[in-house]
């Protein structure tokens, strides 16, 4: 039986096996998985690890061909990714993390909108303007927690990655630029972000990586909505930028509005 992605705006499917499935003229470019054994190095303990369990799958440029020129014309791409339920060995399944490349001409790095479906996602950043040195200072460590119909921007110099914090599958959104420069390298090194996100008897902990030095406090938040970066809550990201394009232009171009993209994610604390 499959269930629809609601929170998606879009004709969404997914099954009992976390499949996606597209619909009336929806189409997806492509895809894949991936396996706990591509996960190796990153994860909080691995011993005893089933190499071929699935951690998440990816779904890449899913449009409507009618809307497919304001997506390309502006070098955007609308992704989908599906965090499986559970742990391993303990730890929330997640994807790798990664920082993002410098935009041309530009001082800042390039944004990126996330937007949860169903469950929840909590997004794990790691503010840094040097992520490429060996041990970079970090100016600021979020857990922002979002559930479905929530969405974020990560603001520039911002690494991060992606954690189901929640019962069960965990599936998200992304609006991003094609030819962003993606690092992953720098995360591998120091075997993952900068906090494992565990859950015990049903409650989650926050374990610090203790691959870096000097980390400021964990501040673990709840999102709030940015209607001028085209961001409300309860309605759904791909009508939004379809809507109003205009409005997403910061994604190329973010410099006037980086300090409302850092509110977005330093909002009101959530509690541990």
């Amino acid at each position: 039986m499959k269930k629809k992605l609601e929170h998606s705006g879009l004709p969404i499917y997914y099954d009992d096996q976390y499949v996606l499935h597209f619909e009336e003229g929806l189409t997806c470019g492509g895809g894949g998985t991936k396996e706990a054994e591509k996960m190796r190095g990153l994860l909080y303990r691995e011993e005893n690890l089933d190499g071929n369990e699935i951690c998440y799958s990816f779904y890449r440029d899913i449009v409507f061909e009618k809307d497919r020129g304001l997506f390309e014309s502006r070098d955007y791409r609308y992704d989908i990714t599906v965090i499986m339920p559970g742990e391993i060995n303990g730890e929330c399944k997640k994807t790798s993390g990664h920082f993002h490349g410098e935009i041309q001409g530009q001082i800042w790095t390039y944004p990126e909108i996330y937007e949860v479906l169903e469950g929840e996602i909590t997004f794990l950043l790691q503010k840094t303007r040097d992520f490429e040195r060996e041990d970079p200072e970090f100016e600021r460590i979020s857990a922002v927690k979002v559930k479905a119909g929530q969405a974020i921007v990560i603001p520039p110099f911002c690494g991060h990655g992606s954690v189901n914090t929640g019962d069960g599958v965990g599936i998200f959104s992304n609006i991003a630029v094609v030819s962003c420069p993606l690092f992953y390298e720098p995360v591998k090194k120091k075997h993952g972000l900068s906090y494992y996100i565990v859950k015990e008897k049903g409650q989650i902990t926050y374990i610090k990586n203790d691959a870096y030095a000097d980390l400021p406090k964990l501040e673990v938040v709840l999102p709030e909505e940015e209607r001028e970066l085209g961001i409300v809550f309860g309605k759904p990201v791909y009508q939004e930028f379809v809507k109003a394009p205009e409005k997403f232009e910061y994604l190329r171009d973010p410099g006037e509005y980086v300090d409302r993209m850092e509110s977005m994610t330093a909002g009101s604390q959530s509690g541990r």
